[in-house]
């Protein structure tokens, strides 16, 4: 036995596994849901519509929560989903969820009509434009010039032009963020327009590098009425609104770069396997099982920040100011290494355009585009900063820990076993309150310490190590902040690095949350509570955080050599879940071949 179905996926993550096997091996060359066809409607500029149709259904509404009309009940779910499906085609998810930003606008400050026309909207297959962006001012939403202005009979009109905007060559529906006041954040306003005048306001494509076939539109308004009851909110919420909106984004576009990155890594490792070097296989070789062990943990260690913010969503919206962004930076950076390792694994073959590398340059043009979606790298650690200035400035209540929600349970927050509660996107907050995450830390370090003290072992005092270096280097990394802030004699400190270090150390400790709330649980379809993909992912994550390199420690590079190769072999996800994918049924009929064999 090669290990085939060692364990069965995780029960609630099991409609994504039977989705994406639904829609076939997307190694067969004829199956036009796979990575052949991602590349024929890449080469053509072609919009994903075969694709969006199949997935569409689980896809489309997937965002939206059961309460307000969609399909959402559990945001980890959707986020599984999505890696299962866009694994395939990137493009599939902004084909089917670009709407998001705008729709979550509408979900959190518009009124019943409003939310009900635009539900039915996505429902039929239709998209929402979001207009926030502005040509002349980019990241600098301050600096933006479309204006509504009072017509002096109860209505507006809007003048001005945006660009960039998402599905916005089909958009039947357009969220337009506007000037209403002359400075500041309460500047501005969101409108709501619907009908012709969408269509009527288009002003062309934009095309990208990559998603070709997605089309990037933009729209001028040329003093276009706009009646009063069109306004989504209160005049003057228009950025806090989008703002909060945009935490949800975040959260959710870190499965498109979790989706290329795993893709990246099966092209790479089927290469390997086939591929000699003089008499030995390349992924025998022991500098070639360096590189993909460490990629396989980088796209673990990305992977349990985004589930934990994604089960945040439920149960501490109010983190997502701090958590959001950070789990988009440590995704995005995540993401490039695997395309680095596993393009140094393909070699020159992997500058061909032609078989499994040209699916690969398609993964990793679509990758840098989701890199500046919804918020770019700069702008998104401006985010960390504020927040955390926010919280080295906030003092902890009595009795409390420092950085934590009031009520919430760090545990809770990674416990993949147990459905959330309903979506509380009303509790998105531009400042947040806390970090569960790194405020919860201390105490559960010292359990798991205890629990790998008890347990023994080479990997067991591997991971105990590195989990003693991250509570170390955490409360270090709080420490200076508190004196940059302290200490504004040269005027208030940037923050940037301490917040690129931060957003490390918070991905750390969410991998040890995750492991300590499923340590009885068979991750990676391996053995439950195996501590080395903990000592791994903590060891990376430091390295990264302290010397800038993504470094598997050597004591883990092995054993998670051998995790990567058995679930790449096994046809399994690259995910604590290793849910089974539809080249699981390859490796199974492969697996019966051989045992069938004289």
């Amino acid at each position: 036995m090669n290990g085939v179905l060692r364990a069965e996926p995780l029960a609630r993550f099991r409609a994504a596994a039977e989705l994406d096997r639904s829609l076939g091996d997307p190694a067969a060359e004829e199956n036009p849901y796979g990575f052949a066809g991602a590349v024929a409607r890449d080469q053509a500029s072609a919009f994903p519509a075969d694709l969006a149709a199949a997935a569409g259904p689980s896809l489309r509404l997937s965002y939206v929560p059961s309460a307000d009309g969609g399909t959402m009940d559990a945001a980890d779910e959707t986020l599984m989903t999505v890696r299962a499906v866009a694994r395939r085609d990137l493009a599939v998810m902004p084909a089917t969820m670009f709407s998001i930003t705008a729709a979550t606008c509408v979900l959190l400050a518009g009124d019943s009509g409003q939310r009900a026309r635009v539900v039915e909207l996505l429902r039929r297959r239709g998209a929402v434009g979001f207009a926030l962006t502005e040509d002349g001012h980019g990241g600098d939403l301050l600096a933006n010039e479309c204006r509504l202005e009072p017509d002096g009979e109860g209505g507006y009109r809007l003048w001005g032009r945006k660009w960039l905007v998402g599905l916005g060559d089909r958009a039947g529906a357009l969220v337009v963020c506007a000037r209403t006041g002359r400075r500041g954040p309460g500047a501005f306003t969101l409108v709501l327009l619907e009908g012709p005048v969408v269509e009527e306001c288009r002003t062309g494509l934009r095309p990208t590098s990559g998603m070709r076939g997605i089309g990037l539109a933009g729209f001028e308004f040329d003093g276009v009425p706009v009646p009063a009851s069109a306004l989504v909110g209160r005049e003057g919420r228009g950025l806090d609104i989008a703002m909060r909106a945009m935490q949800y984004v975040r959260v959710m576009s870190t499965g498109a770069n979790l989706a290329a990155a795993d893709s990246a890594l099966r092209l790479a490792l089927d290469f390997a396997a086939g591929h000699r070097v003089g008499d030995r296989p390349l992924i025998g070789l022991p500098v070639a099982r360096r590189r993909f062990a460490t990629a396989a943990t980088a796209l673990l260690a990305a992977e349990a920040g985004a589930l934990g913010a994604a089960r945040a969503l439920h149960l501490a919206p109010e983190a997502q100011s701090l958590w959001s962004s950070v789990v988009k930076h440590v995704t995005i950076d995540a993401a490039e290494e695997v395309f680095a390792h596993s393009g140094d694994l393909l070699g020159t073959h992997g500058l061909l355009r032609k078989g499994p590398a040209a699916a690969f340059d398609t993964f990793r043009r679509d990758n840098a585009v989701v890199r500046h979606i919804d918020t770019g790298p700069l702008a998104n650690l401006r985010l960390v900063t504020t927040a955390l200035s926010q919280a080295a400035l906030a003092r902890p209540a009595t009795g409390g820990r420092e950085g934590a929600l009031d009520g919430t349970d760090a545990a809770g927050l990674f416990a993949l076993t147990v459905a959330p509660p309903p979506a509380r996107l009303d509790g998105l907050a531009v400042a947040g309150r806390g970090d569960p995450v790194t405020g919860g830390l201390p105490e559960v370090a010292d359990l798991v310490r205890a629990h790998l003290t008890a347990t023994g072992g080479r990997l067991a005092d591997a991971a105990d190590q590195e989990v003693a270096r991250l509570v170390a280097a955490l409360a270090a990394q709080k420490e200076r902040v508190r004196a940059l802030l302290a200490d504004r004699r040269e005027g208030a400190p940037d923050l940037l690095e301490e917040a690129e270090l931060f957003c490390f150390l918070h991905a750390a400790a969410s991998c040890v949350h995750l492991w300590w709330a499923n340590r009885d649980l068979p991750l990676l379809a391996g053995e439950p509570g195996d501590p080395g993909w903990l000592a791994a992912t903590v060891g990376v994550l430091l390295a990264r955080a302290e010397g800038g390199r993504w470094r598997l420690p050597a004591a883990v590079a092995e054993p998670m050599a051998e995790v990567a190769e058995r679930l790449h072999r096994d046809g399994r996800l690259t995910s604590v879940t290793a849910l089974p994918l539809a080249e699981h049924d390859r490796a199974e009929k492969a697996n019966e071949k051989e045992e069938g064999a004289p």
